[in-house]
This record gives structure tokens, sequence and C-alpha cells, in this order.
């Protein structure tokens, strides 16, 4: 048992003393310098590749009082560079480069805000617009409602009278009928009446062709014997 905790101590010294990678962790190449990156922790290591300062990279090993990290640019090329050369900020050109960036960033939000801005004034005005318009159709709206209010009151009165005139009228032709009815009864009278009359004076003609010359004879008579 103690040989194991022995053992498990070890092990633990010797991962705290090994080499350790440091990932995530970002540095740039000096100002105005041209640096090789090797493919081993020295100057005697194959030359893979020759950057310029302001070169970003990402550390993937930093082992403890080494001259060389071995780093791997945004390309994806692995390799090892001088430490001395590294420096965890950027570069006053790569600075003045993020800057101007971040200037230029901030400038495009600002037109887009100022952008926005603008559309929505356009479009409170054109609420604003649309708003009046409603405004007017309401009260037009509002007019034609009473005239239609207007009329239809008109049109009640007028269906009161037009009723009144009909019941009316009815009357009127029931008397007519009556008039034409007793109209129709006199004129009858007076066809019996012009009958009758027309009979009895042809009655009264025969009557008189019957006596008048009965009356003449006697008449002669009389004027005979007088002579």
């Amino acid at each position: 048992m103690h040989f194991k905790k022995m053992l498990k101590l070890l092990l633990i010294v010797t991962l705290f003393t090994a080499p350790v990678a440091t990932l995530a962790e970002t540095v740039w190449l000096r100002d105005v310098l041209y640096v090789n990156i090797r493919t081993g922790p020295s100057n005697n290591n194959r030359i893979l590749k020759t950057i310029t300062s302001g070169t970003r990279m990402e550390v993937l090993e930093k082992p403890d009082g080494a001259d060389f990290y071995r780093v791997r640019t945004e390309d994806g090329l692995e390799g090892w560079i001088p430490s001395q050369y590294l420096v965890t900020e950027p570069t006053g050109d790569i600075r003045a480069e993020m800057v101007q960036a971040e200037k230029d960033q901030l400038q495009s939000q600002y037109e887009a805000l100022e952008e926005k801005y603008n559309s929505l004034l356009n479009d409170k005005g054109d609420v604003r617009g649309e708003l009046e318009t409603l405004r007017t159709n309401n009260e037009q709206l509002t007019s034609e409602l009473n005239r239609i209010k207007a009329v239809s009151g008109d049109a009640l009165n007028m269906d009161v009278q037009l009723q009144q005139i009909s019941e009316e009228n009815a009357i009127i032709n029931t008397e007519l009928d009556v008039l034409k009815a007793e109209n129709q009864s006199l004129r009858e009278y007076n066809d019996n009446i012009l009958l009758l009359a027309g009979g009895g004076l042809t009655v009264f003609g025969i009557i008189l062709g019957f006596i008048l010359p009965h009356l003449t004879g006697n008449n002669k008579r009389r004027k005979d014997g007088w002579s």
C-alpha cells in the first residue's frame, strides 16, 4: 500500500513538472520582424515557414524554461518558434487595424440604427397620416349614418302618410261605388219613367183618336139644328 501511494505521488509530480500545453492562448509576433517556424524547438531544426510581425498564433505547447513554443498559425501550420519574439498583446499595427475594424463596425451599427430611427420616424408619420385618414373617414361615416337615420325617419313618416292616403282612397272608392250604384238606380228609374210616360202618351193619343171624332160630329149636329 505504501508503494502505491508513493507511485501516485510520483505521477502527480511528474505531471506538474512535465511540459504543459496551454490551450486557447493567443500570441502575436513582435513588430517589424521576420521569424522562422521550425519543425522542432531549436534553430537547428528545419524551417517550415517564415512569418512576419503581427501574425496571430495559438500556443499548443509551452515547456517550462524552454526558449521555443509550439504554435499553430491561423492557416493551420504547426511548428516551433522562439518565445522571445512572441507577445500576448497585439502589436501596434494590429491594434490600429483592430481599432479601425471596431470603428468601422461601430460606424456600421450607428448607420443601421440611424436608418432604423429614420424608418421609425417615417412610420410614425405614416401612422399619423393613417390616423388622420381614419378620423376623416369616421366623420364621413358618422355624417352618412345621421343622414340615413334622417332619411329613415322621413321614410317612416311617408309610410304613415301613405297608409293614411291608402285608407282615405279606399273610403273614396267605396263612396264612389255607392254613387255609381245610386247613379245606375237613377238611370234605371228614369228609363222606367220615360217608358211609362211614352206608353201613357200613346194610350192618351189613342183615346183622343176615339174621342175627337165624336166630339166633332156632335158639334156639327148642333150647328145644323140651330140653323
